[in-house]
């Protein structure tokens, strides 16, 4: 069983509290008031089970004692947190927590409240990628709270464990994708990858001459992340990818904005607005490849997790699910989970099986693409055990 002590402590919080009453009087900010210091507490660990210690404080200490009490909100409080964060989290239901004490006392002089235990349970048992949110709310009859801190949300999601990937180059991957994606607007690019070594020119997804995610260029360095063809947007920090390691790279272009914008593990690193745009991915859309003409522009390391969408996902979205995504969300084109699971041969090609209802397998190649009169050689994708860790 895992143990947390959840101390809500930040002077930074009373210190707003108390700056932003300027229209309020001296006395009313020298009151004493109780708040939760933290929002937000998450949950996320490979145990089956969480032990918490919700704590309480007061702005400022008082002569007496305090009592509180602490009682779960209901689907109102989640439906509030997911407006406000953009995300779809449920309810933890009630026999996956047990409160072990609902009251506390502050005593006299004194900031903080003794500790109550939550414990959460059954983590192993939830369903993969889904996020979900207990509220927990903080009251007392013997002084005035807070109310925009007096709710603290659990936020409690089971690990994602992926300990299967697979190795790019020499083999990649292909996509003929139908002619509905020969004139795409919004559009995200969003893969899990690890370098074994950089090479100018290392290409992990997309169409050379349109829209493609890769590293280097000339008179770039190798392991610069950027985006080219109708978009060219480079990350501005290049010490920040390293060989190695595993990162989630993601892309986002937003047609109603105009608005292109890179990430690297779920953090924005650069954006620019770009105008209108479309991008034609109908028939050729590549994985660790670009083209024949340089068969050599090969991802070379691992990959997994790959998805491309004709939508532009958040920042929050993405940041929420770099892991795991729900195969039936609006506007997944394809997700080729690359995990080992997801082969499967026909008439003697082998395929990664998009995970998402289009149907859009991939081919898994060994050689040129076929596009100057070259044979295609279909082979069996290269199953690595290694543990997908994000830093």
């Amino acid at each position: 069983m895992k143990r947390i002590k959840i101390l809500y402590a930040s002077a930074l919080v009373a210190l707003s509290f108390f700056g932003a009453g300027c229209n309020d009087s001296e006395s009313d900010l020298l009151t004493s008031k109780l708040y939760f210091e933290s929002n937000v507490i998450r949950v996320e660990v490979e145990a089956d089970t969480y032990d918490c210690e919700l704590i309480s404080r007061l702005s400022n200490m008082m002569k007496s004692d305090v009592k509180v009490s602490y009682q779960i909100g209901g689907q109102d409080l989640v439906d509030e947190y997911n407006q406000k964060h953009g995300t779809t989290g449920q309810l933890l239901a009630a026999d996956n927590y047990e409160m072990l004490g609902a009251s506390s006392t502050i005593k006299a002089g004194e900031l903080y409240a003794n500790p109550c235990e939550l414990l959460v349970k059954n983590i192993t048992k939830g369903e993969d990628g889904v996020t979900y949110i207990l509220p927990v709310l903080v009251n007392s009859t013997d002084v005035e709270k807070i109310s925009s801190t007096s709710v603290t949300y659990i936020v409690v999601r089971k690990p994602i464990i992926i300990d299967k990937v697979y190795r790019v180059n020499p083999g990649w991957f292909d996509m003929r994708l139908p002619s509905v994606y020969k004139s795409t607007g919004s559009v995200t690019f969003e893969a899990l990858v690890y370098a074994l070594r950089w090479k100018n020119l290392g290409t992990i997804m997309g169409n050379e001459g349109t829209l493609i995610m890769r590293t280097g260029d000339l008179n770039h360095p190798d392991n610069e992340l950027q985006m080219a063809g109708s978009v060219a947007l480079q990350m501005p920090d290049v010490s920040v990818f390293q060989l190695n390691k595993w990162y989630h790279v993601a892309f986002t272009y937003d047609a109603s904005a105009g608005m292109a914008t890179l990430y690297l593990n779920g953090e924005k690193i650069a954006d620019k607005t770009v105008g209108s745009l479309t991008f034609d991915l109908n028939e050729r859309f590549c994985i660790g490849y670009a083209y024949d003409y340089d068969s050599s522009r090969k991802w070379n390391g691992y990959m997994s997790e790959v998805r491309l969408w004709s939508v532009a996902r958040t920042a929050n979205q993405i940041r929420e699910n770099m892991m795991f995504v729900d195969s039936k969300s609006d506007g997944l084109v394809g997700y080729w989970k690359m995990n080992g699971e997801d082969t499967e041969q026909r008439d003697g090609v082998w395929y990664v099986r998009d995970q998402s209802p289009n149907r859009n397998d991939a081919t898994s190649n060994n050689g040129l693409r076929g596009e100057n009169g070259g044979r295609q050689s279909f082979v069996e994708p290269t199953v690595t055990e290694m543990r997908v860790r994000l830093e």
